[in-house]
């Protein structure tokens, strides 16, 4: 049965379908609702199967007639789901295989804590992202790209500098908010748990070669750098004293900069692998800062005056710019790699949408208009192409997608640390 979701992925949506990947799913029920319970979790993969996938299945040996238009595919993933009912624990106990191996268990009790709606969304999230992902990794999409379905937190994205890997938090690995590196490429996530800790914000140093992250390693909130290789043993504490730390952003190779609370509000510091550290006085009655970035060496930021958030910029001669400061509240600054663009949320449109300024010329775009849900934290890619960001659809947790980019004819990429005045 389709559902108001589809219609809205059909508005959204860009009308060019690209027609590359097929999913054919063979699900087996014993026991129990099983039946009912894989009815529930196709018709959520028929609402939110992306534009251009072929979608094929079975339940218990018989196809289903499937209200999805039939397209010609290039590559097929064939998985089975096979789910269970325990009737002694009142357990329900199901396993995604594909080749032979089990990638994904799932496990639900009536008389438990999770939701429902979560164990059909947890279920349906399998094979919706590994459709999705593979037509990221061929770039085979429209406007809109939903990345990830998993019914917990997908949030702060961050592109690595060679265009190859994509940094976010998830929780999807029992509720504890890590780091998941989507290898571009290949489609595939990779977790890096770090023990003890839950991780924020994750920032790809501009090598490639280290994460900055906010964790709670040592009980509050504090700044930490890590290698990607060997990532859990070789972590370095940044921020120092025991105020809470939070919001890194990489100045350079070896100096990140990051917020921590005072007795007063809060300040900048720039701190280098080393540990050194130095507070960097920003002009201007600001109450607070948030959310610093940098390009060059102009350090953006939120600053907060009487009630406004304004996006500014501390230009190399130690000055404050308004970069973009309206009636409405501007948050979460990201700067494009080469410096011309600036990408920004603001709730112009009645919600917290992706809005990208062009440095050069002050031109900006709502590229999130059609999308009626908030949306926070965009990233650019490395060519600049894409921009990610995390929607807060009503009554889900965020997910993260993808929107493409296309500069203005007859613009350039000249780098633009700020605007001219």
């Amino acid at each position: 049965m389709m559902k108001k979701i589809l219609l809205l992925f059909v508005l959204i949506h860009c009308v060019l379908i690209f027609s590359s990947v097929g999913l054919k799913i063979d699900f087996t029920a014993s026991g129990g609702d099983s039946k009912s319970i894989i009815e529930d979790a196709i018709d959520d993969i028929v609402e939110l199967l992306p534009d251009g996938v072929n979608l094929e299945i079975t339940l218990d040996g018989s196809p289903l007639a499937l209200p999805v238009p039939r397209v010609e595919t290039q590559t097929n993933f064939s998985m089975r789901f096979a789910l269970t009912y325990d009737a002694t624990s009142e357990v329900y106990t199901g396993a995604w295989w594909e080749n032979g191996s089990t990638v994904v268990s799932v496990s639900f009790s009536k008389k438990g804590y999770g939701l429902y709606r979560d164990f059909i969304r947890e279920i349906s999230s399998y094979p919706l992202e590994r459709a999705s992902l593979y037509l990221l990794s061929k770039g085979e999409f429209g406007d809109f790209l939903r990345v990830t379905y998993h019914p917990g937190v997908d949030e702060y994205g961050s592109f690595s500098s060679d265009g190859t890997k994509f940094a976010f938090i998830t929780d999807r690995s029992g509720g504890n908010r890590n780091i998941a590196v989507l290898n571009l490429k290949d489609g595939s996530i990779q977790l890096l748990p770090i023990y003890g800790s839950s991780e924020y914000f994750p920032r790809f140093s501009p090598d490639g070669k280290r994460l900055a992250f906010q964790g709670s390693l040592h009980g509050f909130w504090n700044v930490y750098s890590m290698p990607l290789k060997d990532h859990s043993k070789n972590i370095t504490l940044i921020s120092q004293g025991n105020a809470p730390a939070y919001s890194p952003a990489w100045y350079n190779d070896s100096m990140i900069l990051y917020v921590q609370d005072t007795v007063e509000g809060n300040a900048l510091y720039r701190a280098s692998l080393s540990k050194r550290r130095e507070k960097i006085e920003i002009p201007g009655d600001f109450q607070m800062i948030f959310s610093p970035t940098a390009h060059a060496t102009t350090i953006y930021f939120v600053g907060l005056k009487e009630a406004d958030f304004g996006i500014y910029a501390l230009t190399p001669d130690a000055s404050v710019v308004s970069v973009e400061n309206s009636f409405y509240n501007e948050h979460d600054p990201a700067v494009s790699f080469d410096g011309r663009y600036l990408a920004y949320s603001c709730n112009e449109t009645g919600f917290y949408s992706i809005w990208i300024k062009d440095l050069q010329t002050g031109e900006k775009k709502c590229i999130t208009s059609s999308i009626p849900y908030d949306a926070f934290y965009p990233a650019f890619s490395a060519d600049g192409s894409v921009v990610s960001f995390a929607v807060y659809q009503e009554g889900s947790e965020p997910d993260i997608w993808f929107a493409r980019f296309t500069p203005p004819a007859g613009s350039d990429s000249r780098s633009q640390s700020y605007p001219q005045e």
